[in-house]
């Protein structure tokens, strides 16, 4: 099986692909894959505009993400974490699955987490500031959670509005443009 870019499309983030924790990667039988998927995961993210997706976020069965940035590429396969601060940090934070939402949340400010690297090795990893929020982020899709759990009721329902009234301003801008 080879990966296409083209073919790779952020799946709803209510699809059950993206509600059910996927099944872990088997390098026993898929690791020759693990490169490639990587790559087009990661060339889709820079595309999109993203700091980071996972597999399952494009509909690929697989427990792996990546982050980074367009001149930097990490992944994680079958990540688990094993271990966070008691210090939080306070962030904004928004995801590729829910465009225009933006939330403050507070996640631990390090955290510790154990995956397979590429070639299927086993790594530790910590990490502090924007790249454990990030981690912790792409994480939450491995356990088909998405960033909206970690908000309250009332702060969502009011994101929500905020978008909808800039929805409203922009359509009512662009009827207004269109009579011209």
């Amino acid at each position: 099986m080879h990966f296409n870019i083209d073919d790779l499309q952020l799946i709803h983030f209510a699809d059950p692909r993206m509600t059910t924790p996927p099944p872990e990667f088997d390098f026993e039988k898929d690791g020759e894959k693990a490169e490639e998927l990587v790559d087009v995961l990661h060339e889709k993210m820079v595309q999109l505009g993203g700091v980071g997706l996972s597999a399952n976020q494009v509909g690929l069965p697989y427990k792996v993400f990546v982050f980074g940035d367009k001149e930097q590429k990490y992944s994680m396969f079958n990540p688990v974490l094993v271990g966070a601060s008691k210090e939080q940090s306070t962030y904004s934070e928004g995801c590729l699955s829910f465009p225009d939402l933006m939330l403050v949340l507070k996640r631990p400010a390090e955290i510790m987490v154990k995956f397979q690297d590429v070639k299927g090795e086993e790594q530790t990893m910590t990490a502090k500031g924007v790249a454990a929020r990030v981690i912790l982020h792409e994480y939450d899709h491995m356990l088909g959670i998405n960033f909206t759990n970690h908000a309250s009721n009332f702060k969502l329902k009011l994101e929500l509005e905020k978008i909808n009234k800039r929805r409203k301003k922009l359509l009512k801008r662009l009827k207004a443009n269109n009579g011209r």
